[in-house]
């Protein structure tokens, strides 16, 4: 992958950074992690429903260049929607999957040394006490939605 912007091989970038460098660089802007949370958490599936419903009100440009990003690193896939043609819902692969524990520890690292909104650290804290049995299930419902495609989630349905 060619970072046009830069000028830059990212295959030769990739197989020479260490994997916390190599994250860093793929995933270190704070809207990814905030996009997964949405469409993983909240179901917001489509463009306007996640640029309409954002807690921290991401822009059309930015969020249409993140989603674009996000398809290239193949944490995201664009579906179709049987309601109307035009409305392209997103789910996460494997790989935006994987992240979901990921963005746990980073709940349970603020919730520990800042002071992020109660009302979501007390929907996440079953989530934040190391419960093994309780992530599987929750990545496996995500599963269900996103690979799957055979049920589609309630509101808040990991709370």
């Amino acid at each position: 992958m060619l970072d046009v912007k830069n000028g830059v091989d990212g295959k030769f970038v990739e197989e020479n950074m260490c994997p916390i460098g190599l994250a860093s660089h793929l995933l270190g802007d704070k809207w990814i992690a905030i996009i997964i949370r949405d469409i993983a958490l909240f179901n917001r599936r489509t463009f306007n429903d996640i640029l309409n419903n954002n807690m921290e009100n991401i822009s059309s440009g930015s969020l249409s260049s993140r989603l674009k990003l996000m398809r290239d690193l193949k944490l995201l896939e664009i579906g179709t929607s049987e309601q109307h043609a035009q409305k392209k819902p997103y789910y996460l692969t494997e790989s935006g999957i994987a992240f979901v524990p990921i963005l746990f520890k980073l709940a349970a690292w603020t919730a520990t040394f800042r002071a992020p909104a109660q009302d979501i650290v007390s929907l996440t804290k079953p989530y934040l006490d190391e419960d093994a049995a309780r992530m599987n299930w929750l990545l496996e419902r995500l599963r269900t939605f996103n690979i799957h495609k055979s049920e589609e989630p309630e509101p808040l349905w990991w709370a």
